[in-house]
């Protein structure tokens, strides 16, 4: 499959071009839109829930201030953002592309990185205009917020992890939707009940403590708090988080892979 993709860049390439002059077609903004919606978002977060609600927390080891809500929220929901676009994408990239599918020399598998790319050129859009919310906030007087370069470039690897993580989910559903149509409707639901059970609006320490070992059992929470570890607390994650994130990422390929590899020959027929 790696093999495949390598060969194969300038066809993926060009299906991420594709993606983005679709998604655009005839507006008169046209792709930059792709940079104002994540700023507007940002600046969402930055204003509405942080001088607008007064939303606090607690302490992060710095000088608790008004926009420490928009750091911590926007630390999960971006990722998140990212994660759940590459999920979505990927679960109906199949029965998007039947023409193509229906090639028999087609490497069905380049879909699914094209839709990676895509969502990941967004996550740098988006985590571009966090970057430059950090580094303004760090100018107003009572702020100290200096991430070590050995945390971001942590950041940056975990980042990787959780696209692969999303890569491996994306490739096993969207092979099983082609078989079973109603996989897309429950990936739909789904990502909508995993944000809520996941701490990136609220606080972990608001659920009840004898329901808090549940969020052991869920993925993203690992990836979520070594974000909320780096930006919010200024502290290198536990390393049985990283631990845990590169198990579930290896998990993720593997199972995708297999189910892909068994079902691949019948996608065409099935479609």
């Amino acid at each position: 499959m790696l093999q495949s993709c390598t060969q194969n860049l300038p066809l993926i390439f060009d299906f991420v071009k594709k993606d983005f002059r679709a998604r655009f077609a005839g507006s008169v903004v046209g792709i930059f839109w792709n940079v104002i919606n994540p700023l507007v978002m940002v600046a969402i977060y930055a204003l509405i829930f942080s001088l607008v609600m007064r939303a606090k927390l607690p302490d992060s080891g710095g000088v608790l201030r008004e926009f420490s809500y928009s750091i911590y929220l926007c630390a999960g929901i971006i990722p998140w953002t990212m994660f759940a676009e590459t999920l979505l994408r990927s679960t109906n990239i199949f029965l998007e592309n039947t023409n193509l599918i229906k090639k028999v020399s087609f490497p069905k598998e380049i879909l699914n990185i094209s839709a990676l790319i895509t969502s990941t050129i967004n996550f740098a859009i988006a985590f571009t205009f966090f970057i430059v919310f950090l580094a303004i906030v760090n100018l107003l007087p009572g702020y100290s917020m200096h991430i070590p370069i050995g945390l971001m470039l942590l950041f940056y690897g975990v980042i990787i992890c959780q696209q692969l993580f999303a890569f491996g989910l994306g490739l096993a559903f969207s092979t099983l939707n082609v078989v079973f149509r109603d996989v897309g409707q429950l990936v739909n639901i789904s990502i909508q009940l995993w944000f809520w059970f996941t701490p990136i609006v609220y606080w972990k320490e608001i659920i009840p403590v004898p329901l808090q070992f549940l969020l052991k059992f869920n993925p993203m929470y690992h990836f979520i708090n070594i974000y909320q570890s780096i930006f919010y607390y200024n502290t290198f994650p536990q390393w049985t988080r990283l631990v845990a994130i590169s198990s579930l990422t290896i998990l993720a390929l593997a199972l995708g892979y297999l189910i892909f590899r068994k079902l691949s020959d019948d996608i065409p027929d099935e479609i």
